[in-house]
């Protein structure tokens, strides 16, 4: 989340110099879905969506976004809701439900802990009270920390056009740093969960250079569900390490058909090491994140699958 980065008039982030004010802007807040859709066709790409702000506002003062308008919506009631868990199991998370929602949510810690427990790594109290699981995953950052586990549980996306409503797998939703399949003229409404095969179990692990308000320097969710001793089900995701949040088949090949011995594991490590685009930046070289990819995805394996 860009709320990692230093704050302050006078601080910089990625060359980039805070302003001590807002540029100007026009605010509108939308009430409905439609509402905020015709807007969007207003400004023709001009405009951005504000739910919580934590990445925005960020965005906003460090000149990344000038948009000539904001369209508020946050009282927009069909974009929120909570969480549900509808018939046959799935779970559905409303763009607007706060970080913080999802962190404590007692439904979601008992079906699909992974979600909350990867949440409770982000950012700060104030900036999870604050964000929404829409925004982060709208922004798009290849290091949001809510995509790992969302991707690792199959999850699909809904998404509010002025056509209709149309559902997708979420790993079709990132299409770039920065860029969803959003475009600018359509409004994320929900995440959807399928229910997990029977006996799932899964971990995140994030590795960064400090321990608080921290983005990652890698992350990684996998979830294993076995049968008979036997690996069925795998997933492995990787953030941070490619230019939008990636999973990894070739591993999870490796897994299935298998009981999840330590050469497997290691075997799966290795393959997802291989997958990674990382870059180099201050924050870590590209050979070391791959070496830090192939030890999460090993200990992450071990805890699910030993």
């Amino acid at each position: 989340m860009e709320a990692c980065a230093t704050h302050g008039p006078s601080a910089s982030a990625g060359g980039r110099v805070f302003r001590a004010a807002l540029p100007p802007f026009e605010y509108l807040a939308a009430t409905s879905v439609p509402e905020a859709l015709r807007l969007l066709a207003k400004f023709r790409g001009r405009a951005v969506l504000l739910a919580g702000g934590t990445d925005v506002l960020v965005q906003m003062r460090t000149g990344k976004r000038v948009p000539e308008a904001v369209i508020d919506i946050k009282r927009v009631a069909a974009l929120g809701g909570g969480v549900k868990v509808e018939r046959g199991g799935r779970i559905a998370i409303g763009a607007l439900t706060t970080l913080a929602d999802i962190e404590h949510d007692a439904k979601l810690r008992r079906l699909v802990p992974l979600l909350p427990e990867a949440v409770a790594t982000m950012a700060s109290p104030q900036v999870r009270n604050r964000g929404t699981i829409g925004g982060n995953l709208c922004n798009a950052a290849p290091s949001a920390d809510t995509a790992p586990p969302l991707l690792a549980l199959d999850a699909l996306v809904r998404l509010h056009t002025r056509k209709g409503v149309r559902t997708m797998p979420l790993a079709e939703f990132f299409t770039g740093p920065g860029r969803t399949a959003l475009g600018t003229d359509a409004v994320l409404g929900a995440i959807l969960v399928p229910k997990p095969p029977r006996g799932l179990r899964a971990a995140f692990r994030k590795h960064g250079v400090r321990e608080a308000m921290e983005c990652a320097v890698v992350s990684v969710a996998v979830a294993v569900a076995k049968e008979r001793g036997t690996i069925r089900h795998a997933r492995v995701v990787l953030g941070a390490v490619a230019p939008t949040p990636l999973r990894v088949p070739a591993a999870e090949a490796l897994l299935v058909g298998h009981p999840g011995g330590p050469l497997d594991l290691l075997a799966a490590a290795g393959e997802a090491a291989d997958a990674a685009r990382p870059i180099t930046d201050v924050r870590g070289s590209s050979d070391y994140r791959r070496d830090v990819v192939r030890t999460l995805v090993r200990r992450a394996l071990e805890e699910v699958a030993g």
